[in-house]
């Protein structure tokens, strides 16, 4: 049994039986080549044929066309009202909390009211007949400023109403009247007395003549030239008066001008301190309404950003509440960085997953480019998205909106073979 199982040693380690195990049948080299170059030729096909999308990434917030509002306390101090609830709707210019201050919430709509009206009167001017009544209520830091106004509006209105003054002016109103008639009547008798002076002229040079010629006495041409000096005496008398008379006239004009004028910069001082006064405490009222009262810029719902209530203590620069904007459109802010910038245009899609809201259950939002920035800021570029189906996702899922939503989104650039991607690959190298 030994001598055969060494004989089949030696027959297996035998030249030709070495030979023939050696030997590798020709159809399996053929078809095995064959094969592996059908491998290569296919892969060459399928990545020539195959594409898929390159894509930039980056991180997004998504938001509205108006963005929603934060809205900052400017003054520290305690919450005084809290007059709207979280997720109610809020007004344009409507207030939402206020913190307290010297002046209050009643006093302030007081003074709003009567500083409303007191402008309208000093447009109309008409704040002769306004009729401002005494307040217990006190204005904090404003309380000077309304009593100077107040004094102002009482001082106005006893100048306008004023009978002395007007009585006054009347007067030498009457007076100048007077005199102009008189002045009249002076010239009416100067020119009667300058004509009988004429005649009285011409008599006397005939008396003369007859005199020289002895007709007369002297006597009585004597008497008929004092009649003659006499009626020019009245002339003269009759011009100083007239004189005189213009005079008087010019003093009671000057003096009637002197209390016009007096009256009216009293006036003018007057309504200048009204005006200043009502524009220093509308403007008071305005920085009050900025640093003590909080309220919505735009229409919209409102949201709380912390847990408050009255009486609680608010530091300046806290943000409180945000106004988000109803029916808005909703687009999305891309930072990409600076590598790949080049291939994103307007126009291309983009993919965006939220943070909230995980893309294996709810999906993916879709937009599109609608506008890329020229200068980076921080490293970055900014991409405007809009969103083409609102918040619905790939899954037909709506998202609640929630202000401000942060994920990350791809902006798919262009569609690369796989040989495309090969060889840039290989340029890459070959550019070092």
């Amino acid at each position: 049994m030994q001598e055969t199982e060494y004989k089949r040693e030696n027959e297996i380690r035998s030249y030709e039986v070495q030979e023939i195990m050696s030997h590798i049948p020709n159809w399996i080299i053929r078809w095995g080549i064959s094969l592996v170059f059908g491998i290569i030729i296919l892969f060459l096909i399928l990545s020539w044929i195959i594409k898929y999308p390159d894509v930039i990434q980056g991180e997004t917030i998504v938001t509205t066309s108006v963005p929603p509002v934060k809205l900052v306390v400017k003054s520290s101090g305690e919450l005084e009202h809290l007059i709207l609830t979280d997720n109610s709707m809020v007004e344009k210019n409507q207030t939402i909390a206020s913190i307290k201050s010297t002046l209050s919430d009643n006093a302030k709509a007081y003074l709003v009211v009567e500083l409303a009206e007191v402008r309208k009167s000093y447009i109309n001017n008409s704040l002769q007949k306004l009729d401002l009544k005494n307040t217990p209520m006190l204005f904090g830091d404003l309380q000077t400023n309304y009593s100077i106004l107040k004094n102002a509006l009482k001082n106005y209105k006893y100048l306008i109403n004023d009978d002395n003054t007007s009585f006054n002016m009347l007067n030498v109103s009457q007076q100048i009247k007077n005199q102009k008639a008189l002045m009249q009547l002076i010239s009416k008798e100067l020119n009667s007395v300058n004509k009988l002076v004429s005649n009285a002229g011409n008599k006397f040079k005939s008396d003369k003549t007859l005199y020289e010629k002895g007709v007369i006495s002297q006597a009585e041409f004597f008497e008929r030239e004092k009649a003659y000096e006499t009626a020019i005496g009245e002339i003269n008398n009759l011009e100083k008066t007239k004189i005189t008379t213009a005079i008087t006239i010019t003093d009671l004009e000057k003096q009637l001008n002197d209390l016009r004028f007096n009256f009216e910069q009293r006036k003018k001082t007057l309504l200048l301190e009204i005006d200043t006064q009502l524009s220093v405490l509308e403007n008071a009222l305005l920085t009050w309404s900025r640093n003590y009262q909080i309220v919505s810029p735009i229409k919209g719902k409102l949201t709380y950003l912390l847990t408050l209530s009255e009486n609680q203590f608010i530091e300046q620069g806290k943000e409180l509440f945000a106004v988000i904007p109803e029916n808005q459109e909703y687009v999305a802010h891309l930072k990409i960085p600076k590598s790949g910038y080049g291939k994103v245009k307007v126009g291309q899609k983009v993919m965006l997953k939220i943070d909230n809201f995980p893309s294996h259950e709810y999906g993916q939002l879709v937009g599109k480019v609608k506008s890329v920035s020229l200068i980076a800021a921080e490293k970055s570029y900014l991409v405007n998205v809009k969103l083409l189906n609102g918040l619905k996702t790939t899954y037909h899922k709506e998202l609640n909106y929630i202000p401000e939503m942060s994920g990350s989104a791809e902006i798919i650039t262009e569609d690369l073979r796989i040989t495309d991607r090969i060889f840039n690959q290989f340029r890459k190298i070959f550019d070092r």
